[in-house]
């Protein structure tokens, strides 16, 4: 069975100067680019939906994924996450077709070393225990938007939440205990400002890449 995943990219990025962070490139290839590389390394038939601009995405890679946003626009992660799935349950009501993915990986679309290696691992816990799996980040707090779901209670979960707008996505996870997969921080590191973008730049000069083209 294929996996979904849900990319992003629908924030501000205030504290970025309102540059558009899954748009900037590292190493001559855009955060977000590499993010959808990474996915489809790990499954080359993932069904990809970003909610938020798919700015960053060449023509190609545009036609390969659904684009969504969030109601109302800027309304933050959590509401990027429900109208994805709202989107998928609309479409599968219209098709027909039963749930085709057995787990979604939910990633933030400002996380350019993520590995396919690491995705594998937390799709694999997920699998196992039937419950959420992520990682920790280098300040050792849940990483809760580079995380594998199964698909059924992601969607429960999203449905169970009256307003997603500007809601903290760590709502999702209320009262269940995620599988905690060790990952080098560097791997799910992710940038609000310059500076942290600089700090991703060091290592990936330094030798941390995504197993990607």
């Amino acid at each position: 069975m294929s996996i979904r995943a849900i990319i992003l990219s629908g924030g501000r990025s205030n504290r970025f100067g309102g540059v558009h962070k899954p748009a900037v490139e590292l190493g001559g290839v855009t955060v977000i680019s590499r993010i959808l590389g990474t996915v489809r390394t790990v499954d080359p038939l993932a069904e990809v939906w970003v909610a938020g601009p798919t700015d960053g995405l060449s023509q190609a890679e545009t036609e390969s994924v659904h684009a969504i946003r969030e109601e109302p626009v800027f309304a933050g992660p959590l509401a990027g996450i429900a109208a994805a799935c709202s989107a998928v349950r609309a479409s599968e009501s219209a098709t027909g077709a039963g749930e085709s993915a057995d787990v979604t990986l939910v990633l933030a679309g400002d996380m350019p070393l993520i590995t396919a290696g690491h995705l594998g691992e937390l799709m694999a816990a997920c699998r196992r225990a039937g419950l959420p799996a992520t990682g920790t980040d280098d300040r050792g707090k849940t990483q809760f938007l580079c995380a594998a779901w199964p698909t059924a209670l992601l969607l429960a979960r999203v449905e169970s939440i009256p307003d997603p707008v500007d809601g903290a996505v760590r709502l999702l996870f209320a009262g269940l205990e995620p599988t905690l997969v060790d990952v080098e921080p560097s791997v799910v590191a992710d940038f609000d400002t310059a500076a942290d973008l600089e700090r991703i730049h060091a290592r990936f000069d330094g030798g941390v890449r995504p197993d990607q083209p």
